[in-house]
């Protein structure tokens, strides 16, 4: 690829009303809904993503940074933080066929956006102390604007 021809973020540009659900620890049972709103803004070459939900009845909000894509990792670079002080890197790509996979130290999640551009689904998995994978939430995002 060269340096102009790689993945855009454009397809999540925009204002996303969010539902779901947060899975126990083993990873079938529902142990919370999730409710609330993601946004994702262009501020220059960097995406600006701002997540203000409500899980189980208590609100969480967090920001995440994007940086523009870095052809040599294949990914673009993010940062995020959370309001209660919780800070964490990954690398989002996007494939041919427009998935997503986000992948942190402690998480991964495969996101898709309909081929229409009207909603989104994500599958997130989280990683346990003792190494084993297991379901964590799965999100629903209808377009607001």
């Amino acid at each position: 690829m060269s340096e102009t021809d790689h993945p855009t973020m454009e397809p999540l540009i925009g204002d996303w009303h969010t539902q779901g659900e947060m899975y126990g620890d083993d990873g079938t049972t529902v142990v919370a809904g999730i409710d609330g709103t993601d946004a994702y803004e262009w501020l220059g070459p960097f995406v600006v993503h701002r997540v203000d939900v409500v899980i189980g009845g208590e609100r969480t909000r967090a920001l995440e940074i994007f940086e523009p894509y870095d052809a040599a990792r294949g990914a673009f670079p993010t940062r995020a933080y959370d309001d209660r002080g919780g800070v964490e890197t990954s690398a989002a790509t996007v494939d041919g066929d427009g998935q997503w996979t986000f992948r942190a130290a402690t998480a991964h999640a495969v996101l898709r956006v309909a081929a229409d551009g009207r909603s989104m689904r994500a599958h997130w998995v989280v990683r346990a102390a003792d190494g084993r994978e297991r379901p964590w939430m799965e999100l629903r995002f209808s377009r607001r604007s």
